[in-house]
């Protein structure tokens, strides 16, 4: 990363004030401009102009990878109709490192960006994931993130959620539970970078679902391999909450009846 930021013409930056520290830091000296959703359409321009001088553009963001959910890509399009070769240094991915931090189970996920902002768009987009059998990730906002949290505990109560606030930096927090759990745990007022993960929804056993009722077999023989050692039924319900997604009242009764 650093040969790219010294060998190159001219960066643009998400944040500058926060990249010319870096820069700062490493004595490196380059031409630095910002770039956001409000300049997005000028700096564009910026960009062909540079490309037509056969210069060459760094592009960083001063948290997580450039071109998730944020005009990075207005920039790689711009540069692919230039005929300019394109490169991506891999980083730190927000996303994909909280799905993996959760611990939930993830062979298949979503990442849908951004939740929708207006009260009543986020919460018929929040009914629609009660079905949903896959984990979500949402980035959000540190003045919308609450909002989001009374809206998952009124919504989807018993599903388990992830948040990593300000990941790999100096305040990080990590909160697994509830929404309202995590509410209660978070540091208010929220500031920072968001990343949440909602755990995806349990199959629910139906007549004939043989997938369904191995499944609750596995939880149950778990349960009490669990209680067996020892472990109270308490954490044996959280621990399961955990991997599993399930809502607590259907682990509560899978552990008792482990027991029977």
């Amino acid at each position: 990363m650093l040969r790219a930021l010294r060998e190159c013409d001219v960066i643009f930056a998400e944040d500058t004030r926060v990249t010319r520290k870096l820069l700062q830091h490493f004595d490196i000296r380059k031409p630095l401009r910002s770039f956001h959703e409000r300049v997005e359409a000028h700096r564009v321009g910026e960009l062909r102009e540079h490309l037509d001088e056969g210069k060459t553009v760094a592009a960083v963001t001063d948290a997580g990878t450039p071109g998730i959910s944020d005009p990075g890509a207005a920039l790689v399009r711009t540069a692919r109709a230039h005929g300019a070769t394109v490169e991506v240094l891999p980083g730190p991915s927000a996303a994909l490192s909280a799905i993996v931090l959760s611990g939930f189970e993830c062979s298949t996920f979503r990442f849908d960006g951004f939740p929708p902002r207006k009260p009543g768009e986020r919460r018929a987009y929040l009914q629609a994931l009660a079905s949903e059998q896959r984990p979500v990730i949402w980035f959000e906002a540190p003045s919308r993130v609450v909002a989001l949290l009374h809206e998952l505990a009124a919504v989807l109560p018993d599903r388990n959620l992830f948040v990593v606030r300000e990941y790999t930096k100096k305040f990080e927090q990590q909160l697994v539970g509830t929404a309202t759990e995590i509410d209660a745990r978070l540091s208010k007022p929220a500031r920072g970078e968001f990343t949440l993960v909602l755990a995806g929804t349990a199959r629910h056993a139906a007549p004939g679902d043989a997938l369904a009722a191995s499944e609750e077999s596995g939880i149950r023989a778990a349960a009490g391999l669990l209680r067996r050692a020892g472990v109270g039924v308490k954490d044996v319900v959280d621990a399961l909450r955990l991997i599993t997604g399930r809502s607590k009242n259907s682990l509560y009764r899978l552990t008792l009846d482990s027991s029977d």
